[in-house]
């Protein structure tokens, strides 16, 4: 369970890395969109813990928009054949895919 546990955490301390990514900045996304943050306006990084949406998917997002590969991509797509070619043709087209819930 610590494993699933540590997993979690590094692909969750990733999404926070590529969300400081200047790429990403560019889009002007709040943090609340992904984590949960308590209404704070300007939660620090290390707050971002509680994942709102599937951390595969945003690390999917996320690594496209700031364009680097995705460490996810090919895990999500043998879960969800498509899903992976889906958020990165929405991120090309300049929209916001929706993102699932966590499992």
């Amino acid at each position: 369970m610590a494993n699933t546990s540590t997993t979690h955490e590094k692909l969750n301390r990733r999404c926070v890395d590529l969300f400081q990514n200047p790429d990403v900045q560019l889009h002007c996304w709040h943090p609340r969109m992904f984590w949960e943050t308590r209404m704070k306006e300007n939660p620090a990084p290390e707050e971002l813990t509680t994942p709102k949406v599937d951390l595969r998917e945003l690390e999917v997002l996320l690594a496209e928009t700031a364009h680097v590969p995705s460490q996810c991509a090919e895990e999500l797509n043998q879960e969800a054949p498509g899903r992976v070619d889906l958020i990165r043709h929405m991120v090309h087209r300049g929209e916001m895919p929706y993102l699932h819930r966590p499992h």
